[in-house]
């Protein structure tokens, strides 16, 4: 299958990396410099700002957007691309940063959702393109983002709020299930399914890779928890990574 991924970040790179014999990838990148650097770590790049006109979509099959950008009129000059590829399957990195801090538990169907976050106003504008999953990730975890080095030198807040994460080996799965399986035009949760505190997680992790525990910040946030079921039972994906075993 022959693929474009929008950015060239941790996890651009890390699904490029995965899936290079798999199928065609090619990474996007707004820097030169850095596009030489995948160019030597022999990964397909071009320069490519959000927004620009990408004539890549003519020579794809699906599209992966992996970057940061909130910038809603960006993807919307994108959409407009993309309407020219009905075909053309679209996936969304977005996050479950979209649900409140309410307590409760958000399954894809809340009826609370932060309606003024940037990436939900982005999911709405993407989502006008039938072919469009969006996959709302919990916090990313993996090698080179080890959740003991996330609170160095500053305090848990809410402690007793629990975590939702999601191990890169799940990141990649989750968006190479949505592929394989050829899944579109719906939302779905992506993190793993045990919710730890936050208060109990973080100091483990830290001890687990020899840094002292992080300070205990205030209870000033009850959390939520995000629900994956439609992930592992409607769709059939098992979760293959393990929270409490994360690679450096």
């Amino acid at each position: 299958m022959r693929l474009g991924i929008i950015g060239s970040g941790w996890l651009a790179q890390a699904m490029a990396q995965a899936w290079r014999d798999q199928h065609t990838i090619t990474l996007t990148t707004r820097n030169p410099e850095k596009r030489k650097q995948l160019e030597t770590a022999g990964f397909n790049s071009l320069c490519y700002n959000l927004g620009d006109d990408l004539a890549l979509l003519a020579d794809i099959d699906g599209l992966i957007i992996a970057t940061t950008s909130k910038d809603l009129k960006a993807h919307q000059s994108l959409l407009k691309q993309i309407t020219q590829y009905p075909d053309l399957a679209l996936l969304f990195t977005s996050s479950t940063a979209v649900y409140p801090n309410d307590g409760r538990t958000h399954t894809e169907n809340s009826d609370q959702l932060l309606t003024e976050h940037p990436l939900y106003a982005i999911e709405q504008c993407l989502r006008q393109h039938p072919r469009t999953t969006v996959i709302r990730c919990g916090g990313l975890i993996g090698p080179g983002r080890h959740p003991g080095r996330f609170f160095r030198n500053k305090a848990i807040p809410a402690p007793q709020a629990p975590v939702n994460l999601l191990p890169l080996v799940d990141a990649i799965g989750v968006f190479q299930h949505v592929i394989e399986h050829n899944i579109s035009g719906i939302t779905v949760n992506a993190c793993h399914n045990e919710h730890p505190s936050k208060g109990s997680y973080y100091p483990k992790m830290a001890r687990a890779i020899g840094l002292p525990a992080p300070a205990i910040g205030q209870n000033d946030s009850p959390g939520k928890i995000v629900d994956t079921r439609r992930l592992t039972d409607q769709l059939k994906y098992t979760l293959q990574g393990d929270i409490w075993q994360i690679e450096e």
